[in-house]
């Protein structure tokens, strides 16, 4: 049975490439299954090409790399999309660039999806960093599930799905996302809405390297903007303009009240962020009510 993951490689995660090849490597391929990996890249990436395939040694790993002139994430993974669109592939699955591969990964969502019966599966993305308060804010906006609960929606950066449930409609990462950000909660939440499964595994992990960039309190407070502004656009393409609308004020409200909540707390350092957090989601539903623009997406 075939199983394809896309990576989507991007100038800005360069670095960290070869650690993320190399992960590739090491990583165990159950028996029965072979393995692709579709890595994308854009022209800016157009001479890594051959550092890609002298990397990857494991011979199980079969490596193809596909081109696009795009630049945006959500065209980017519609590439794939496209790609494998008419292929006999059981599973597919995404994973990002910037991520050291558990070697255990594959195994374990291969196996948990089949025991649980279950179309979509997703898994924790660990964070390294230089200080523990990074590490308070990553755990923050990462999401906190139990083992085998049934969630609403995954991120691109650690899932593996059965490839039919893409096959009964035409499935796409929305484009209006590029520069906000979500197009991957957007894309699962319409795939449960349509009447798939999905859970949690949480022994299927992925360690994201050090983002120096972004241990900063503005890249967190931004980040959660974003959340918050994306929010409003997600809930109304699956509920409708007037039903999500409504959500949202509701969600707001939501928000400003955890805002408040956890600045009465202040006499915890870290409670004054996460006040601040949940107030920079609040903002964002807010601004994405009026006609403000965000910027492209990082």
């Amino acid at each position: 049975m075939k199983i394809a993951i896309c990576v989507c490689f991007s100038s800005k995660n360069k670095s960290h490439h070869q650690n993320f090849l190399n992960s590739l490597n090491k990583i165990i391929i159950p028996t029965r299954y072979s393995l692709s990996i579709y890595i994308i890249i854009n022209n800016n990436l157009e001479n890594s090409k051959d550092l890609i395939l002298k990397i990857v040694t494991n011979p199980k790993v079969k490596i193809k790399i596909l081109k696009t002139s795009k630049k945006n994430i959500p065209s980017t993974r519609n590439v794939f999309l496209k790609s494998i669109k008419n292929k006999e592939v059981k599973f597919i699955g995404f994973l990002d660039d910037d991520c050291n591969i558990d070697r255990n990964w594959l195994f374990s969502m291969t196996k948990f999806i089949t025991r649980y019966n279950c179309d979509i599966v997703g898994g924790p993305q660990l964070h390294e960093t230089t200080s523990h308060k990074y590490r308070l804010f990553y755990d923050f906006i990462e999401p906190k599930y139990k083992n085998k609960q049934k969630i609403d929606w995954i991120a691109t950066n650690n899932c593996f799905f059965k490839k039919k449930v893409i096959d009964k409609k035409n499935c796409k990462f929305d484009e209006r996302l590029k520069n906000i950000g979500g197009s991957d909660q957007l894309f699962f939440k319409k795939l449960k809405m349509s009447g798939n499964s999905i859970m949690w595994n949480i022994k299927a992990t992925v360690s994201e390297y050090n983002q120096k960039d972004r241990e900063n309190i503005n890249w967190f407070l931004k980040r959660n903007f974003r959340y918050g502004f994306s929010g409003l656009f997600i809930d109304q393409s699956v509920f409708g303009k007037i039903i999500g609308y409504f959500i949202n004020v509701l969600k707001i409200i939501y928000l400003l009240i955890l805002g408040i909540f956890e600045f009465i707390k202040i006499f915890k350092n870290y409670n004054f962020f996460k006040s601040s957090f949940y107030l920079c989601r609040a903002a964002g539903r807010i601004f994405a009510m009026t006609k403000f623009k965000m910027k492209k997406y990082h």
